[in-house]
């Protein structure tokens, strides 16, 4: 592998050179898996060929969704670390947070999510090549997702799951020891972080017309790394990326339309009745 990297130009810039590592990887990761062989890709993370401080000796940080990054900890999140979220938009913050964690080399593996469909996980930005949607409804749940927690990179709990929690704590063992992050919607006990949602009004609905398009949510973040509590306010879906920072300047939403909670509406009057001809 660093032989492929000294044979690259001294004109190339990172990401040539980036992506000339990836591509001999690929190859030498598919001649391994005919073998059962497993090759650690984060390796060729950008912050590797930087000399960067991504694992500083306290584990690999993986990134996080930018209007989110105020929230956390050197704005990054810990690999084997787990991320409660509750409150409102609990998929699309699960989601926003797997698609940044998991980039373009690692796996992910949803459970708990059984009307989320392959077009909304696509959509929402992970690889269908590297998803996996998992059924775990049955009696080998524990199995299923101990197998998940120690062969994927990124692991998503629903709020379908409710897993118990002897199992919730047998799962962020394992993830600790295979660098897996657990992203889980209200989790039966303790976890790393845990982000608070709450809706601060929707836009799109007009004067009794119109269409729900986005949301504007308040997100609070506590717990290990955090002194006290943050906080941030964000409009999803943004069809750029999921998510997107709100504009600090508009919280009424009148400009746009948006029904805000708590917001007075002129009161609706009924028209007189109009006789029948004849």
């Amino acid at each position: 592998m660093s032989a492929v990297i000294r044979a690259a130009d001294q004109g190339e810039d990172l990401e040539q050179r980036l992506s000339r590592a990836r591509a001999a990887l690929g190859a030498a990761e598919r001649s391994a898996a005919r073998w059962g062989g497993r090759i650690d890709r984060t390796a060729l993370r950008a912050e590797s060929l930087e000399q960067s401080s991504a694992d500083d000796g306290l584990g690999l940080r993986l990134p996080v969704p930018g209007p989110l990054s105020s929230l956390f900890p050197r704005g990054s999140l810990r690999a084997g670390s787990s991320v409660a979220v509750e409150g409102g938009a609990t998929t699309s913050l699960l989601l926003s947070l797997a698609v940044a964690a998991a980039g373009e080399d690692s796996w992910c593996a949803i459970a708990g999510m059984p009307d989320l469909g392959l077009r909304s996980a696509m959509d929402a930005g992970l690889d269908p090549c590297r998803l996996a949607l998992a059924p775990v409804d049955g009696d080998q749940r524990p199995q299923v997702l101990s197998a998940l927690a120690d062969g994927v990179g990124v692991l998503v709990l629903g709020p379908d799951l409710d897993p118990a929690p002897a199992l919730w704590r047998s799962l962020l063992g394992r993830a600790r020891t295979a660098d897996t992050l657990v992203l889980a919607a209200s989790p039966p006990g303790r976890s790393d972080l845990t982000l608070r949602a709450a809706a601060r009004g929707w836009t799109g609905l007009g004067q009794g017309s119109g269409r729900l398009r986005q949301r504007r949510l308040a997100v609070t973040a506590e717990g290990r790394g955090i002194a006290g509590q943050r906080a941030v306010e964000v409009l999803l879906p943004q069809v750029s990326g999921m998510i997107a920072e709100a504009p600090s300047g508009d919280r009424s939403g009148a400009a746009s339309g948006t029904a805000a909670a708590g917001e007075q509406r002129p009161t609706m009057q009924l028209l007189p009745s109009v006789r029948r001809a004849g």
